[in-house]
């Protein structure tokens, strides 16, 4: 069992492994405080020493003319002279000093004015120095010293937000600090006693508010740049203070709520606490309700509400700050200074919306308003960088749901003009840096350039760089520089990058304090990263690693946190690796579980939902390729059609989840084989394909999805058409992907396999040369130490392995081992991957051993297959398999040694391979069946029943009621002669009761389902009536459900209607384990612990009681017969002259006649003229053909059970049922004996001797005799239904005098004849459940590809075995199947009898005369006329002959004895067929077989004895 062609590229896209799902950009928000315009005013409000924050009057214009310097002395000699005591100065110097003053405020305005217009730094500067100046001047005394000292704090202030420059801030809170310190509470400026003129210039009304609204702005701006927590607490401390000692009516309380709202929003942005952002909103609100024209609250209150989305995900709040944002700018005039930032924060509030609802209106809004804010912003400007940047960031949204490769270009661009026109040691210039870098790494993932990646490590390594330790966006700027590591450990393998990765994670996590609102996200990523190492190295201690980080990160997580759902999905990843790993299935529910809760909590019509639908649809599909359990993958392709079905066409998406559910129905077509998956599967990869244009990224993905559904339809169906197509789009994937690109190698390994697969197909040379060439590209590609390389080192191992099977060339046989080693060697001990590889060395070495012989080969093989099963737990699903490799392989030696040791081990190894439950119940069952025929060659048949019963007990869940009839049919070839093989077995230790039981289980096992559905209840129904109700209606569904064909339509677009062939799916899977369940349920009740079980002998017996029921079992190593009866013994008659081998000869020599003959060229279903002159040869091959089983068959049979038949019933000729397994059960063994013999009295008939009937299974005779008996005094209803010209076949006019025939038998109110296009199929079903007796005359159809489509040629259509199977036909008795081949059989299942007899035995007609193969048009109506005069009319005189005197007299004494001869003569006479005076009514379902009987013998007579093969296809079956 080799583990070959590793899939290098897995189709399905896990999203679930990305950290994207929780990382976000490292951009700037929003911002909180007013654009630059609005706070360059407010520190010209504050430095107002009447109006300290208050606003200005726009109208007012202050013309700008600067103070000379012997001005500025007078000033400050004003200054001074206003702190003496008025004693001592002169009234009229104060107030020349004053006027000085006046004019040196008045200067500063202006230079501040100038500033503001210009941004002239120089401007700012001498304003700073002159009021630093005057407060120098000022004494402590000085009783305005506080005023001063806040006008020079809040100037600061302002210089600091737009020059950015620390030093400035640091100044501005130590200034302000002293004029608060400086002001009492409550306290107001008092006239200057010296100099009234100059007091009342110098000094106006103060407040406490003031001066703590400025102090906390301080605190705020340099948290804003240091982010230090402590800054921010004071921040929202001093402004709380100032809005409480605030009147509502105070003109400056709008601005203090303001200010307050946004303090919130800054320790919002750090801690992530939903008070905060609560907080933020209710005082921004505030400060718009006291001022609802002000644009910079209203945009202020958007951000806010954004900021709430951003946690919550609530589409009303995002709605809400489009609102504000929009209202914000409709209030500013073109023009205006704040209009730049305002259209910003109204594109970034577009751009949120756009990634809860992926709309593309919205992204294109979001750079539409970005891009006018960039464009109304000078280069000069402060905010320039920050608007470059936000737009750099909607380009880059736009790229990720488009793929246009222009909007990335374009990212790039404005990110790089942000960084370059933000200076070194701006506090924005790491920020700047990382978005910088995060574009370069979408680039890559766009286009697989290793520059990129290297720029992306570059810009992200210089933001950390720029960072010092300590600052609170230190942790963001570790996570970003480690996750590009990551990306570029995928990209190139080399584990120096992820251990990078790991370490600089490592640093993230460590420094946020626990509670911190980023702790979470950082255990995340961390545990992702090591996810990746565990994928690259296979250590447990990463996994363990993983798995605690990302429980840590849930556990830090409040329920209702937007980031919950990707935190639960991570971890199902983690799980879903472990269980790779360890194999135990605790895993793969927890990784179930886990994204179950993902999807929960997301609510419907969140813009994420289809994300995690598609995660846990991956889920299930993983937990499907590992349990095989058809419900897993049920509900893989619910959810990715549910995804699809969410997903909005033209969402970026959209072509990724269409490709999912491709797949999903790729995975199902891989388990169940239906077409129409794979159908469904090309369609949905089609159409992901074609949503996309060539230059998208995931273009060659998607394309490599589609050539690998062609591949697994081209494996079904086998079309050339398919593979070409396979090799096509994956080769168009190869040729999308440049040169270095990360993907390069495993597309080109993808369409290596593609070549391969046709190369087991065609045997081509030249594509086992492109395989090897295209797989040796890939290995030269991938660096050593990759994390690919062992797989594609084992891949391209395995494709010279293909060729020197072919061209048997030592060296390729040795390069395989060559490459498949250096694949070992380069994988860790641990490695999910390393049992595989040392499979696929153990597979290279065996083949050499073939080849060679060489002892040291089959060593090496059974030590790599040792390690193999070694190193996979018990309970993985791979460990039964790689039992039975190594099981093989000390077989194999055993063929070499000849030690016994051996042998021994091999059997121990296929006995613990039975025993792992988790492993496919078929590949369970080949490791059963392989420990049984180990047994019964080496180590006695005692031991072989102890192994086959384990075979018995994996049948049920190999072929399982969950499954249709047409996927259980597909599992049941493999099944018949191992049942064969357990029965002989238990045969040859004498336990007949045991070999009867066996067979009985393990052949007709479909029929027997049914039949099991179909079984009466009446004891339930007596003792617990609404048990059984319940019961009767579970299997009546479930037996539908089984004969569903589950046809999806391909073609709608919308998925509802393909969903439908799911859904019933979904119920027929949900309905066997309710069936099941209901089972196990009525087995604890008293008295039914047996219910339904495997029938014992006693229960079996029965069926013999209209006469002996003849069990011959073929295998290979005997042949037996079993003869059951219902008052004897069982008898094991040996056929010591018959083997397998002779049976199958016999089988094929029958066909060939028969071929000959033209009566089997096809499976058409036509009644035909058969040909009267074949020849000698095809005569003499059916004549030997009869003979043989008369000598090895019959001969032996009849002298086994003379006894029996001694004391056998009344009837004239004892009546035999035929149950035959193996090939000859396709052999007419009712028609064996000895003809065209030279000398009559040597020739001989069985059916001299007896009466022959057909049975698939004991159970179907047995549930045939328990139907209700009609009333035998009533005539049966017989139903006719004749098609003498059906369209589009030929016409068969002989079926209509076979109708008139039949109706001369009975009055028209007993029969009713459809013909020509009354015939059609719905009207036959419903007709048929009136009458007792059916007769169809018309074409016979027998479906070897589908047995289940097997079918009657009816006018509009075919009434199909499967329609059959659904109906309910209780008073049915007899069924004349009088078209071709109706009881033929299919070739592969010689032990489930499929064919149209069994079928109507099945569906309720105990008795039933079919045709082995296609009959004559003329001869059908002879048939039928004798049948039903022997049933129901007038019999003619049958000849009269003396038994003592036949030839078949003769050889009867010769063989049996003339005692019995004799008895059986007079038995013949004495009964009424060998009586002339009196008419003897049968009931049809007893005297069927003896109907027939007469009619063939009267037929033979008709055409001749040696015309076998118009006579001998007549055959009955059933009681």
């Amino acid at each position: 069992m080799p583990e070959s062609n590793i899939p290098l590229e897995d189709p399905t896209r896990n999203p679930a492994t990305d950290a994207g799902a929780d990382r976000t950009l490292t951009q700037p928000t929003p911002d909180y405080g007013e654009d630059d315009a609005a706070e360059l005013q407010m520190a010209i409000n504050n430095m107002s020493l009447g109006q300290s924050n208050a606003e200005m009057n726009e109208n007012s214009s202050v013309n700008y003319t600067p103070i000379h310097m012997e001005e500025q002395d007078e000033l400050y000699q004003a200054l001074l002279l206003s702190s003496l005591l008025s004693k001592l100065v002169d009234e009229q110097v104060a107030q020349r000093y004053q006027i000085k003053v006046q004019e040196m405020y008045n200067s500063a305005m202006q230079l501040i004015e100038h500033f503001k217009q210009s941004g002239d730094r120089a401007a700012i500067n001498e304003a700073v120095q002159l009021f630093e100046e005057a407060v120098n001047l000022a004494p402590d005394s000085y009783s305005d010293k506080a005023t001063l000292l806040n006008n020079l704090g809040a100037t600061l202030h302002g210089r600091f937000e737009h020059l950015g420059e620390l030093e400035d801030i640091d100044n501005a809170i130590r200034i302000l600090r002293e004029a608060d310190n400086l002001t009492p509470d409550g306290h107001a400026d008092k006239a200057c006693q010296l100099n009234t003129l100059g007091k009342a210039f110098l000094c106006r009304h103060a407040d406490k508010a003031s001066w703590l609204g400025n102090l906390g702005n301080a605190f705020q701006y340099r948290f804003v740049h240091l982010r230090e927590p402590g800054d921010i607490n004071n921040a929202i401390c001093f402004m709380r203070q100032a809005v409480d000692l605030a009147p509502n009516h105070h003109p400056d309380t709008a601005s203090w709520c303001n200010n307050l709202g946004n303090a919130f929003a800054h320790r919002f942005e750090s801690l992530r606490e939903l008070a905060d952002i609560e907080n933020a909103i209710h005082f921004q609100k505030k400060a718009v309700d006291l001022t609802p024209s002000k644009a910079i609250w209203l945009t202020n209150l958007g951000t806010a509400f954004q900021s709430r989305f951003m946690l919550l995900g609530e589409l009303a709040d995002i709605q809400s700050a489009i609102h504000f944002q929009g209202q914000a700018v409709d209030l500013t005039p073109d023009g205006h200074a704040s209009k730049a930032s305002l259209l910003g924060n109204l594109g970034s509030a577009f751009h949120s919306q756009f990634g809860h609802l992926g709309e593309l209106a919205d992204i294109e809004k979001a750079i539409h308003f970005l891009q006018q804010a960039v464009n109304l912003t000078p280069d000069s400007h402060a905010s320039k960088a920050s608007q470059l940047t936000n737009l750099g960031n909607a380009f880059l949204s736009r790229f990720e749901h488009l793929g246009q490769l222009a909007d990335v270009e374009n990212a790039i661009c404005f990110q790089c003009q942000a960084v370059d026109l933000t200076p070194d040691g701006h506090a924005d210039k790491a920020s700047w840096l990382a978005n910088l870098g995060i574009a370069f790494q979408s680039r890559f993932e766009r286009l697989g350039q290793l520059a990129d990646i290297e720029d992306a490590i570059c810009f992200n390594q210089q933001a950390v760089d720029l960072t010092p330790d300590g600052h609170a966006n230190k942790a963001t700027l570790l996570t970003s520089l480690g996750i590009v590591f990551q990306s570029r450990f995928e990209s190139l393998g080399q584990l120096v990058d992820i251990e990078k990765a790991i370490r600089f994670l490592g640093q993230a996590v460590e420094l946020p304090p626990d509670g911190h609102a980023s702790k979470a996200f950082q255990l995340t990523t961390l545990g992702i990263a090591f996810t990746r190492r565990f994928e690259h190295v296979g250590e447990l201690a990463d996994i363990e690693n993983a798995i605690c980080f990302q429980s840590q990160a849930i556990d830090l997580t409040p329920d209702g946190h937007a980031s919950k759902a990707s935190q639960l999905s991570n971890l199902g990843i983690a799980f879903h690796c472990r269980f790779g790993c360890l194999g135990q299935l605790g895993d793969m529910e927890n990784a179930i579980h886990f994204q179950g809760q993902a999807v929960e909590l997301v609510p419907d019509g969140h813009a994420s939902k289809a994300s995690w639908l598609t995660r846990l649809g991956i889920a299930f599909t993983l937990r499907f390729e590992r349990l095989g359990e058809l419900a897993d993958m049920e509900k893989a392709v619910h959810f990715h059609g549910q995804a699809v079905d969410l997903t909005p066409d033209g969402h970026a998406s959209k072509a990724s989840r269409l490709a999912n559910l491709g797949n999903a129905f790729r995975c199902r077509f891989e388990r169940l084989g239906q077409l129409v998956d794979i159908e469904n599967g090309i369609c949905f990869q089609g159409q992901a394909v074609d949503l996309i244009p060539d230059s998208h990224a995931d273009k060659a993905s998607l394309l490599t999805n589609l050539g690998t559904a062609f591949a697994r339809r081209f494996e079904h169906l086998r079309e050339l058409a398919d593979m070409a197509n396979a090799i096509h789009f994956h080769g168009q994937a190869v040729d999308l992907t440049p040169d270095g690109h990360v993907s390069k190698a495993s597309r080109l390994t993808n369409l290596g396999n593609a070549f391969r697969c046709r190369f087991e197909h065609l045997r081509e040379l030249a594509d086992i040369e492109n395989t090897i060439c295209f797989h040796g590209q890939a290995v030269d590609l991938t660096p050593d130490g990759h994390a690919l390389k062992a797989t594609l080192l084992t891949n391209l191992g395995n494709a010279f392995l293909n060729r020197f099977e072919c061209l048997g060339e030592m060296a390729d046989i040795e390069n395989a081992i060559c490459f498949q080693g250096q694949a070992v060697d380069l994988t860790p001990d641990g490695h999910a991957l390393k049992a595989t590889l040392l499979t696929n060395l153990g597979n290279a070495f065996a083949c050499r051993f073939e080849r060679l012989g060489e002892l040291a080969d089959i060593k090496n093989t059974i030590c790599f297959y040792g390690q193999a099963v070694d190193m996979t737990p018990d309970g993985h699903a791979s460990k039964a398999s790689r039992l039975i490799n190594l099981g093989n392989a000390f077989e194999h030696r055993f063929e070499c040694l000849r030690e016994l040791e051996d042998i021994m081990k091999a059997s121990a190894t296929f006995q613990q391979a039975t025993k792992n439950a988790s492993s496919p119940p078929s590949i369970r069952y080949t490791a059963a069946c392989k420990w049984a025929i180990l047994c019964s060659a080496y180590q006695g048949s005692s031991s072989a029943l102890d192994a086959y019963k384990v075979v018995l007990d994996i049948i049920p869940q190999l072929v399982w009621l969950g499954q249709t009839v047409y996927q259980r049919y597909e599992e049941l070839p493999r099944i018949g002669r191992h049942i064969n093989s357990a029965v002989a077995t238990a045969i040859s230790v004498g336990n007949l009761t045991q070999a009867v039981e066996w067979l009985e289980e393990g052949r007709g096992i479909v029929w027997g389902q049914i039949l099991q559905l179909r079984s009466p209840l009446d004891d339930l129904h007596d003792k617990h009536p609404l048990l059984a109700e319940e019961l009767e209606t579970v299997s009546k569904a479930l037996q539908n459900a089984g004969t569903s064909t589950r046809s999806n339509i391909i073609d709608n677009p919308n998925m509802h209607a393909a969903m439908t062939g799911e859904q019933e799916a979904q119920q027929h899977t949900k309905l066997a384990a309710e069936y099941e369940e209901l089972i196990a349920k009525v087995r604890m009740l008293d008295g039914f612990d047996s219910f339904l079980k495997p029938k014992k002998l006693s229960a079996l017996t029965p069926a013999a009681a209209n006469g002996p029921v003849i069990i011959v079992n073929i295998d290979l190593s005997h042949c037996d017969a079993l003869v059951l009866s219902s008052l004897h013994d069982i008898i094991h008659v040996p056929l010591p002259n018959l083997s397998w081998k002779q049976v199958e000869e016999l089988h094929l020599k029958l066909s060939s006649s028969l071929e000959a003959s033209n009566v089997r060229v096809d499976r058409n279903g036509e009644r035909k003229s058969i040909r009267l002159a074949v020849g000698e040869q095809c005569g003499d091959q059916f004549k030997s053909v009869l003979a043989e089983l008369w000598s090895k068959v019959v001969q032996p049979v009849l002298s086994g059970i003379k006894d029996m038949l001694h004391d056998s019933a009344e009837d004239p000729l004892p009546h035999i049922t035929w149950c035959a397994t193996g090939a000859l059960a396709f052999l007419p063994i009712h028609a064996a004996g000895i003809y065209g013999s030279k000398s009559a009295s040597d020739n001989i008939k069985f059916s001299d001797f007896a009466v022959s009937s057909y049975t698939t299974t004991l159970s179907a005779m047995l549930n045939s005799g328990c139907k209700t008996q009609r009333d035998p005094t009533e005539k049966p209803k017989v139903l006719i239904i004749s098609q003498p010209a059906t369209p589009n076949r030929t016409p068969l006019p002989g079926t209509k005098e076979e109708a008139r025939i039949i109706q001369t038998y009975m009055s028209s109110e007993h029969s009713c004849h459809l013909t020509h296009d009354e015939a059609v199929v719905d009207t036959v079903k419903r007709e048929m459940s009136k009458y007792e007796i059916v007769h169809l005359a018309c074409h016979g159809i027998q479906d070897s590809i589908n047995p289940l489509d097997s079918a009657f040629a009816l006018y509009d259509g075919n009434l199909k075995l499967q329609d059959l199977m659904r109906l309910s036909l209780e008073k049915a008795e007899l069924a004349v199947l009088s078209a071709c081949q109706t009881a033929t059989g299919d070739e592969n299942l010689p032990e489930e009898a499929v064919h149209l007899a069994a079928g109507m035995l099945a569906v309720g007609y105990p008795s039933v005369i079919a045709t082995m193969w296609s009959i004559g048009d003329r001869d059908a109506p002879i048939v039928a006329d004798k049948v039903y005069e022997n049933l129901l009319g007038h019999c003619d005189e049958l000849e009269t002959r003396n038994p003592s005197q036949s030839a078949a007299y003769e050889h009867l004494r010769k063989e049996v004895g003339t005692v019995y001869a004799l008895h059986a003569a007079v038995k013949y006479l004495r009964s009424p067929w060998g009586r002339h005076d009196k008419m003897v009514t049968r009931n049809p379902r007893q005297s069927a077989a003896y109907a027939l009987h007469a009619a063939v013998e009267h037929l033979r007579k008709e055409v001749g004895e040696m015309e076998f093969v118009k006579w001998v296809p007549f055959v009955h079956y059933g009681v």
